[in-house]
């Protein structure tokens, strides 16, 4: 096989590449560079890649390839790939497929490896450049391929930068929207969740209701057992809740003190009653070796398109539960 001229205008090709990436950011980035150096240096295969360990780094997480069949990871012992986390450039112009065990079943001739740095000047990643042809790679593309590795490596601490702030700012709001101690959805996040609900209802993308919770006598296992039982017996309850919940569909909140509520999407009131049910059973389930009662009162209201506001379907279900109170607690009205 002879070995194949690598003939291209390094200033246009570098002018070109600038032009075609520079709009693109993340993974974009990563997939439009990966396809421009593919066809810059008129190659088969290129992939960027991220060290899944270090010291030494073993295995590499695949970032974007032009290749569906390019795995997620794969370990470098025996490929090319290994050779440029020793952090140097590797360049080899034939036999790749001969050399390498691992690519004993490919096509590739040549190879083109270019390390990726992080802050500290460790090698943390790579480009792959793969050809079927035998050729030599002039010093011009070596600098162009040099160029746009730090442009990935740019692009890809931009990224992570703005993953860990996105982290933080969903951390952040979590925590706004949680009850510390029941983990679940707190007041604000109810009254959000209403008005987004009630409004859905009034254009009839969706049907719901409201299910009011309140723990039967809980000052008096206060008093008698002490605060730190009593939040016990709060989380435990919140737990039941979840438990018998759906996630993203049925929304548990603590409203205060021991009152809860469920905003349950695509319910009406059957099903409403059941869950209820359901709760009531399991929470004196949960309680029974207990020396003091748990017992909750619930009352259920519709979310209904003929309130003219949400707060109209919260006085409702609020109502529904104070009936349950005065009628004997440890049950469900609606």
């Amino acid at each position: 096989m002879t070995m194949k001229e690598f003939n291209f205008n390094p200033y246009k090709a570098l002018k070109s590449l600038l032009e075609v990436t520079a709009p693109h950011t993340g993974d974009d980035f990563l997939k439009v560079i990966c396809f421009e150096l593919k066809k810059l240096f008129d190659a088969d295969l290129v992939f960027i890649s991220n060290a899944l360990n270090c010291n030494p780094t073993t295995e590499v997480k695949i970032l974007y390839s032009t290749s569906n069949e390019t795995p997620d990871s794969f370990e470098l012992k025996d490929t090319p790939c290994e050779l440029v986390y020793k952090d140097e450039l590797i360049i080899i112009n034939k036999n790749v497929k001969i050399l390498f065990e691992k690519e004993a079943c490919s096509s590739f001739e040549s190879y083109f490896g270019i390390p990726l740095h992080d802050d500290s000047n460790t090698c943390i990643g790579h480009i792959s450049i793969f050809s079927e042809d035998q050729r030599e790679i002039p010093k011009e593309a070596e600098d162009i391929g040099l160029i746009f590795a730090r442009k990935v490596e740019a692009e890809t601490k931009r990224a992570l930068l703005e993953n860990e702030n996105s982290k933080l700012m969903d951390t952040l709001y979590n925590l706004s929207i949680t009850d510390p101690l029941t983990k679940v959805y707190n007041k604000r996040f109810f009254d959000d969740k209403c008005s987004q609900t009630f409004s859905q209802v009034k254009r009839n993308v969706i049907k719901a209701t409201l299910i009011f919770l309140d723990l039967d006598d809980f000052k008096v296992i206060n008093d008698n057992y002490g605060h730190e039982t009593g939040d016990t017996v709060l989380y435990g309850f919140a737990s039941i809740l979840l438990q018998n919940t759906r996630e993203d569909i049925d929304f548990v909140c603590r409203i205060g003190g021991e009152e809860f509520a469920i905003i349950s999407l695509d319910s009406d009131v059957n099903s409403a009653r059941k869950l209820s049910e359901r709760i009531m059973h399991d929470t004196k389930t949960f309680f029974e070796k207990e020396p003091y009662t748990v017992t909750t009162s619930i009352g259920i209201a519709l979310f209904e398109d003929k309130c003219s506001v949400w707060e109209e379907v919260y006085a409702h279900a609020d109502n529904q539960m104070y009936k349950a109170k005065e009628t004997g607690k440890d049950r469900v009205v609606c």
